[in-house]
């Protein structure tokens, strides 16, 4: 049996009709809206149904960004998506409507190509739904990675995002807090095992939420060595996420996590300091998007709804599930409090400076981790993943994790680039 797949992206509309629904932790996919008079579908595509649609196709948000409108004729191998009472139901005309921001996707794309960094990848969702608005991902010409698929890859180090973690950890187990001092000695970005001594004989006291802005190494390092523990933090890192699959329409891979078996080695994890740890940009955004939300992370997703031709109904509608708690609600807050002060006077100062001065984003909180390394084949790898959050309306939140990767030019910050997302995505709102 021949079944024509029409995917379409649009904003929020299509066959059966997508408004973005109050958030709800406990929706589940129904039927379209029963018309007077007509009975509705007795079958409802489930989660599962979509993401096998999806992927035994090989629909790919890549090839349907620059266009309304993909027609693709498949082969389904005699099976039919309805079973055996519709197997002789001929052929089916299925409409996928995707969540993705047309304008904030073809925005990522077209700054990726302007700036030619080596490699660079974004993933945008609404962090109180799941709902994926931008995946966009770009490879220089002549570079030997695939650059179709980079905001799925698992590939990139994690550096200093993992601080997040580290943060967590210690907020949580470790009764810190912002002002909690920490104990320093030495410049902020090395690791030295003289910086990592119980009692330092020298010591120059810095604040938690300052450690996180300006990313200190030996900061992190020693809140897992004595305000925590190496397991905690590991712990912390398998509440966000990692060492586990994204429960997603398309395969992602998954972010794994340094394993430490030494004192300095738990010093390199818990800094960020090492190559081993990776993520992808999806994964970032869904970390961001946890420190947004109150410590939720809800399970991404891209096909809003599907419309089946035959049964002449929407046979899908995507419901808003929660993937993992990753931190209590004032663990939360507390992070969030720690990721506004990196765009307020840290590490990416500058590049949102032009949205703290502008009245326009007044109403909005920014925040983030930037974190940067380098990795042999993919050159200076620097990241982003935060937030742009208006605090009482929960339908204006979006949430980033942005990689570029450059050789012996710089070309662009990953955290302008979030930025550049978080002003178009604000301005898309008041149109």
């Amino acid at each position: 049996m021949i079944v024509v797949l029409t995917i379409a992206i649009v904003k929020f509309a299509g066959p059966c009709v997508f408004k973005k629904p109050p958030v709800d932790d406990t929706a589940k996919p129904v039927n379209a809206v029963q018309e007077k008079g007509k009975k509705a579908p007795d079958f409802i595509m489930t989660v599962d149904d979509v993401r096998r649609l999806v992927r035994e196709n090989e629909i790919s948000v890549n090839a349907a960004e620059q266009r309304a409108v993909v027609n693709t004729e498949v082969i389904t191998r005699g099976r039919s998506w309805w079973g055996e009472r519709d197997r002789d139901a001929g052929e089916d005309s299925l409409t996928l409507w995707l969540s993705v921001d047309t304008s904030l996707q073809k925005y990522a794309a077209s700054m990726f190509r302007q700036y030619r960094p080596r490699y660079a990848a974004a993933a945008a969702i609404d962090p109180a739904t799941g709902r994926v608005l931008a995946l966009a991902s770009y490879a220089a010409p002549g570079e030997p990675v695939d650059g179709s698929d980079l905001y799925l890859r698992g590939i990139f180090p994690a550096a200093s995002v993992f601080k997040t973690v580290v943060a967590a950890a210690g907020i949580e187990r470790g009764g810190m807090h912002a002002n909690t001092a920490i104990q320093h000695y030495g410049r902020r970005h090395t690791l030295y095992k003289s910086q990592l001594k119980k009692d330092l004989k020298t010591s120059d006291d810095i604040t938690l939420q300052d450690a996180f802005a300006y990313s200190v190494n030996p900061a992190f390092a020693r809140i897992a060595l004595f305000n925590v523990n190496k397991d905690i933090v590991t712990d912390y890192g398998r509440r966000f996420g990692f060492n586990d699959s994204i429960p997603f329409e398309f395969a992602a891979d998954v972010s794994e996590m340094f394993s430490p078996d030494s004192d300095f080695s738990v010093a390199e994890f818990a800094s960020g300091f090492n190559r081993k740890t990776s993520i992808s940009p999806l994964f970032g955004a869904l970390l961001a998007g946890a420190v947004c939300e109150g410590g939720v992370i809800r399970e991404p997703t891209v096909v809003d709804s599907v419309w089946s031709s035959v049964r002449g109904a929407c046979v899908y509608r995507r419901g808003t599930r929660i993937w993992r708690r990753a931190v209590k609600e004032s663990t939360a807050s507390e992070l969030r409090g720690l990721m506004t002060k990196v765009t307020q006077y840290g590490t990416a100062r500058k590049t949102f400076r032009p949205l703290r001065e502008s009245r326009k984003y007044n109403m909005y909180e920014f925040g983030g981790k930037t974190g940067s390394v380098n990795k042999l084949g993919l050159g200076r790898v620097d990241w982003f993943v935060g937030f742009a959050r208006h605090p009482n309306d929960r339908n204006k939140r979006i949430a980033v994790g942005v990689v570029t990767t450059h050789g012996d030019y710089w070309t662009v910050h990953s955290s302008y680039i979030a930025a550049e997302l978080f002003k178009k995505y604000i301005s898309n709102q008041s149109l």
